[in-house]
């Protein structure tokens, strides 16, 4: 995570950095490097230096030589200071954080890519929908997404000029209370049709992008209809076993997994073709009046950046430990009695 660059960019000045006696002045040097295959010259670039300081912060720039080469001068290692780079290249931004371990650092490279505009390089390695619980006073459902974006190619992906060329991401209809967190850098996010679209660029490799909301029910059940935009090698829906029930048509029956101290019941999917579109049924939810659930207790600003964390240690690994929980007993069948709920009460 760019987490300098991220601090300079929204003007945050509360940073730490490895704290060392003052030193004498120094060189900071680098290359910026194209590795796309036949990539365009990097002779001429603008280079920004960001220094970041507990009372503000400082921006400094130089060009690229004919190979890329750089470099900064004058500079010192004190306390409390940090140091990142950055550079444009082809309408895609670039940054990275200095290593201040050893000073003077190290010459390094800054990796910038060609761009193209064809999102048939972008993928998802995986897709994630956990529906975190039922609030019948606002009568509102609550729901989290993590989506893993790969971009297979050496290009770095910029959106076109149309509005269907953004990066784009359903939500339900009647969604509110969007939050989104992203390790895509400078990367915002806008309103569109049936969802959002995020503002940024897609550099080559993997990139996570996780959003949480809310959107509304009536009843006692719900249907959540999603088409994925860039498929996924492997698709999971899941849900607290004390929140609600969870069924499709679609894919197959949903199994009970036990994480930590929670118990989930899960529904997979693997090698969705782009745009398939996917629904699941919501069951046993909370009439109006009956009290919040739980699950809706807890803030979602505040619970998400935890949550990804978490959440991506559960459903990355979960093909591990689910070999080594169905040794253990920990993977169930979810039941199917007809007449029971889907909890089995």
């Amino acid at each position: 995570m760019f987490a300098l660059l991220a601090l300079a960019l929204l003007g945050t000045a509360s940073v730490g950095a490895v704290a060392h006696a003052q030193e004498p002045e120094t060189v900071i040097e680098g290359r910026v490097v194209n590795a796309s295959g036949g990539g365009g010259s990097v002779d001429g670039l603008t280079v920004t230096l960001h220094r970041v300081e507990a009372v503000g912060r400082q921006e400094f720039e130089t060009t690229t030589d004919s190979v890329g080469l750089f470099d900064f001068n004058g500079f010192t290692n004190e306390s409390d200071v940090a140091y990142g780079v950055s550079v444009s290249y082809q309408g895609a931004f670039y940054g990275m954080d200095l290593n201040l371990s050893e000073w003077p650092p190290a010459p390094f490279e800054l990796t910038v890519y060609d761009s193209a505009s064809d999102d048939s390089t972008l993928s998802a390695a995986a897709a994630s929908v956990l529906f975190l619980g039922a609030n019948p006073d606002s009568g509102t459902l609550s729901a989290m997404e993590i989506v893993s974006l790969v971009n297979s190619s050496d290009r770095t992906y910029v959106p076109g000029p149309e509005p269907m060329d953004l990066l784009r991401f359903g939500l339900p209809l009647g969604a509110l209370g969007l939050q989104l967190e992203t390790s895509l850098i400078g990367a915002d996010h806008i309103q569109v049709d049936r969802g959002f679209a995020l503002l940024g660029n897609v550099p080559p490799g993997r990139h996570e992008v996780m959003y949480t909301y809310r959107f509304p029910y009536t009843g006692s059940t719900a249907f959540f209809e999603r088409s994925f935009r860039y498929g996924a090698e492997h698709l999971r829906m899941l849900t607290p076993v004390d929140a609600m029930g969870l069924t499709s048509d679609s894919l197959g029956d949903a199994q009970i997994v036990t994480v930590g101290e929670t118990r989930y019941r899960l529904l997979e999917a693997t090698d969705l073709s782009r745009g398939t579109p996917v629904s699941v049924e919501l069951l046993d939810l909370p009439r109006s009046g009956a009290g919040a659930s739980r699950w809706d207790d807890v803030r979602f600003e505040y619970a998400a950046p935890v949550s990804l964390g978490l959440l991506m240690v559960m459903l990355v690994g979960y093909a591990l430990w689910r070999r080594i929980g169905e040794r253990e007993g920990t993977v169930e069948e979810e039941p199917s009695s007809p007449g029971q709920s889907q909890d089995g009460s």
